[in-house]
């Protein structure tokens, strides 16, 4: 999947998901660790934010807290009609599909580095405290996206702190 497609997704991440993140951090009250999710449906027709406090991602499905900002959805739901991804059947897993994902959560990582650390700092929480993921809510790669997500977005340290063994 060509990434230059993904670049109205991308511009709308990097200038609007700082501001979330910094929303998220300040309900934290003292937390000392966050984990913070992107759950995108099976045919990526949009996607939200979710997150908890706690060290356990295995439960994210269960998760209180959540959020549905437009930069997440409306972008992506634009690229997925698009003329560019009408090749790729959504409703099964394919290797077009597969692709499209990866480009998916390569702009991620690339939005989730591009956080100043000043967001996290004045929250009370170092880069390495708040671990990423991104997954489907049901679907074709559940999994796989989450594997893959931890390992990209994530530094060492942080998934050693969080106790994930990939």
């Amino acid at each position: 999947m060509d990434l230059t497609e993904f670049e109205p997704f991308r511009q709308k991440c990097v200038e609007e998901l700082p501001e979330e993140i910094d929303k998220i951090l300040k309900g934290a009250n003292g937390e000392k660790a966050c984990a913070i999710s992107f759950i995108t449906t099976d045919d990526f027709y949009g996607c939200y934010l979710a997150w908890d406090f706690s060290a356990r991602i295995d439960e994210y499905f269960e998760w209180e807290n959540g959020t549905e900002p437009d930069f997440l959805y409306d972008p992506l739901v634009d690229l997925v009609e698009s003329k560019a991804c009408e090749d790729i059947d959504f409703c099964h897993p394919s290797d077009e599909k597969w692709a499209f994902a990866e480009a998916f959560l390569s702009v991620l990582e690339s939005c989730i580095r591009q956080i100043p650390d000043d967001i996290f700092q004045k929250n009370g929480f170092q880069r390495e405290e708040v671990l990423f993921f991104a997954t489907m809510g049901d679907g074709d790669y559940i999994q796989e996206m989450l594997e893959a997500s931890l390992k990209m977005f994530n530094a060492k340290e942080t998934l050693e702190a969080f106790g994930i063994v990939l």
